[in-house]
């Protein structure tokens, strides 16, 4: 009977482990740390959204080197990108658009291009003074560059 708990541990074990490839190690070593191996490999996002959430982890204080960042990004996005990446919402003009009245703060940044730390500041902003009306309304938000949000003004939605 044990030996057949350790036998079935070790299998499962060899399921939860990442694809081979340039970056596994770095995310093993990094990501693993804080999150079980399940919360990594289930998540399915465009490079964007990596990106961001790779930056919103280092600003937690994530040890990835930031000359290993892109490596990690591109590893997570070639391994756990869209399950069907033509799925998201699109603009007249082929953009992703965003709902920033409902987006979590890994999908502002993901789709607007801005940092974890603005994409944090929208959302706290939103959850304690309300819904945004117009896209002018982002400025209210504290130390969010107003030109940048402005650039995305067509991908904001309410």
């Amino acid at each position: 009977m044990f030996l057949t708990t350790v036998i079935f541990l070790a299998f499962a074990a060899n399921d939860a482990s990442l694809p081979p490839g340039k970056g596994q190690e770095i995310v093993q070593k990094s990501c693993v740390g804080c999150h079980a191996l399940k919360v990594v490999t289930s998540k399915r996002a465009s490079k964007e959204q990596w990106s961001a959430l790779v930056d919103q982890m280092v600003s937690r204080g994530a040890d990835i080197p930031d000359e290993d960042i892109e490596t990690v990004v591109e590893y997570l996005f070639k391994n756990f990108g869209p399950a069907d990446p033509n799925a998201s919402e699109k603009s007249d003009d082929g953009n992703k658009t965003v709902n920033v009245n409902k987006a979590t703060a890994t999908e502002l940044a993901g789709t607007l291009g801005i940092s974890g730390k603005d994409a944090d500041a929208i959302v706290a902003y939103r959850d304690q003074k309300g819904i945004f009306k117009e896209w002018r309304d982002l400025a209210n938000v504290p130390g969010i560059e107003t030109k940048k949000i402005e650039s995305n003004k067509d991908r904001i939605t309410f």
